[in-house]
């Protein structure tokens, strides 16, 4: 009974401390927009993340079709890259973009980790998410995961991603409750359609997901 009861009080204690992680980081990130420092990437970029939020099934939810050329804004340490890049097959090419000049050296050491095949056909490029440096209607896929909300201004985003898209393009958005920047389905598919995008289709579940949406 005892260890039943302490078992108890670890596990309110874990939800107390997640409960204030996410009260503090988001009263600060409410008042200050800031790229997400380069040494989360421990996190980012781990097993732990990866059971927690499966890759695989994350890129399969972005309607990542063999042949696409696809960019993911805010790429971050590169986590997602090598599964976009194994999802558009050899005559495919992804893009990853971060405004983070480290983040950009994060990812080119986690892709020297992939197979040379792999890697090959990924670019990556340091700019803003405000003035993507593709031609009209050039890309199939624009992916983002747990980045749309820590960029400044979401809609100046989206609108970019919309020139950029194909028509029918598709625009995913994947969202990671740990994420002090974390905002809910009813949010995400607000500020996207305001941006001119219709719902396709919703996936995951309260804590992760993916909404997919097609470019009007």
């Amino acid at each position: 009974m005892s260890s039943f009861l302490n078992t108890l009080k670890i596990i309110g204690y874990v939800i107390l401390g997640f409960g204030a992680y996410q009260v503090i980081l988001r009263l600060i990130r409410r008042n200050w927009h800031f790229p997400a420092p380069s040494f989360i990437t421990i996190f980012l970029n781990s097993r732990l993340r990866a059971k927690l939020q499966d890759p695989v099934r994350v890129i399969e939810r972005s309607g990542i079709k063999p042949g696409d050329h696809v960019l993911e804004i805010g790429c971050g340490g590169g986590f997602f890259l090598p599964y976009a890049a194994r999802a558009v097959g050899a005559e495919g090419q992804v893009y990853g973009l971060d405004i983070a000049e480290d983040m950009i050296e994060k990812s080119i050491n986690h892709l020297a980790k992939t197979p040379a095949h792999i890697r090959e056909r990924v670019e990556l490029m340091q700019r803003s998410a405000y003035e993507l440096p593709f031609d009209d209607a050039s890309l199939d896929v624009v992916y983002l995961v747990a980045a749309l909300m820590e960029i400044p201004d979401p809609r100046r985003c989206l609108l970019e991603a919309r020139r950029v898209l194909k028509p029918e393009g598709v625009l995913a958005v994947s969202e990671f409750l740990p994420d002090p920047d974390y905002p809910s389905r009813r949010v995400t598919i607000r500020t996207v359609e305001e941006a001119g995008f219709a719902v396709e289709a919703e996936e995951g579940n309260a804590w992760a997901y993916t909404i997919r949406f097609r470019k009007g």
